[in-house]
């Protein structure tokens, strides 16, 4: 890992090829690595927000759960899966 100083005073252990992609990325933009870092921090932390959904649990959403893993488990709904396996492996050899 190569220690890269960042600003503010910052410090993050990289791994030494990350660090040189990085460089030559801001080499090639004829930007600063600290800028160019700032950049693709702010552009993954910004497609990762726009990924998750916020869902409100509640204590009727827990007790839905529960009951429909309850007719799982039970076997009152289930899955039939005779010929899974030799339809999966005739799959693989085609």
């Amino acid at each position: 890992m190569r220690t890269s100083k960042l600003q503010n005073d910052y410090i993050l252990d990289l791994p030494k090829d990350l660090v040189e992609d990085l460089t030559l990325r801001a080499s090639q933009e004829g930007r600063g690595l600290d800028e160019t870092v700032t950049e693709l921090l702010r552009a993954g932390l910004a497609a990762s927000a726009l990924t998750q959904t916020s869902v409100q649990i509640d204590d009727s959403m827990l007790a839905e759960r529960k009951r429909i893993a309850g007719k799982f488990l039970s076997g009152e709904w289930g899955v039939e899966l005779s010929g899974f396996e030799e339809a999966r492996a005739a799959d693989r050899d085609s």
